[in-house]
């Protein structure tokens, strides 16, 4: 996936996340959040130049995610971190939290399994937003070893 343009990872990541989830209260496609959060993530993001915007989890101004063509950026109770596509090992949620959760549609928990063997759990939003952005992420676990 690498070697496919920019365009073209947007496109696929983004169907990829219609097909498996879907939007949500605070999920969505870049171009669906409203301007100003827009406008906040792009400052806090600084992207590269041939570098767009995928999907966003934007909870507020301490609780987002936001899926870049070439990273992962979030913002969450642990800080900031941006972590490159291939420094992303699998994207996948513990069994404590799935019975704790009770159903899958309450899962809202995903743990970012890194390559350096360190995991990063991320709080999202429950339901298919949760189901289209874990997809996504593990989407970019396989495609970035190719």
């Amino acid at each position: 996936m690498t070697a496919l343009s920019a365009e073209s990872r947007l496109r696929r990541l983004l169907r990829v996340f219609s097909q498996t989830g879907g939007e949500g209260q605070w999920t969505r496609p870049f171009d669906n959040l409203p301007v100003e959060t827009r406008a906040y993530l792009l400052e806090r993001a600084a992207l590269a130049a041939d570098e767009l915007p995928v999907l966003a989890f934007f909870r507020g101004p301490e609780q987002w995610v936001l899926v870049s063509t070439e990273r992962i950026l979030l913002s969450q109770e642990h800080g900031f971190r941006s972590i490159p596509w291939r420094d992303l090992e699998n994207a996948t949620t513990d069994t404590a939290h799935v019975q704790a959760a009770g159903s899958k549609l309450s899962l809202s928990r995903l743990r970012l399994q890194l390559r350096d063997a360190a995991d990063l759990e991320v709080d999202v939003e429950p339901g298919p937003p949760f189901f289209g952005l874990w997809n996504v992420l593990k989407t970019l676990a396989v495609l970035r070893r190719e």
